[in-house]
């Protein structure tokens, strides 16, 4: 039988500057980029396999922000 989740209440406190912000999404970005690398590298398929699926996720990640920048 699964037990229930215990709420979690968290407190965050943004960087209330420029260079923290940029300095924040810098280091979410990183922890991201990390995430999705680890996940890849953890699934049974060849490594070629694995090479053109993250080559997948650097396109796609890629066009977001192209398409973000051009609007």
């Amino acid at each position: 039988m699964a037990r229930k989740r215990a709420e979690i209440h968290v407190i965050v406190h943004y960087p209330g500057t420029e260079a923290g912000k940029k300095e924040l999404a810098k280091r979410v970005a990183g922890i991201h980029a990390e995430t999705v690398s680890l996940h890849i590298k953890k699934l049974n398929c060849p490594s070629a396999q694995k090479e053109y699926l993250l080559d997948a996720v650097i396109e796609t990640v890629s066009n977001r922000k192209t398409g973000e920048q051009a609007d």
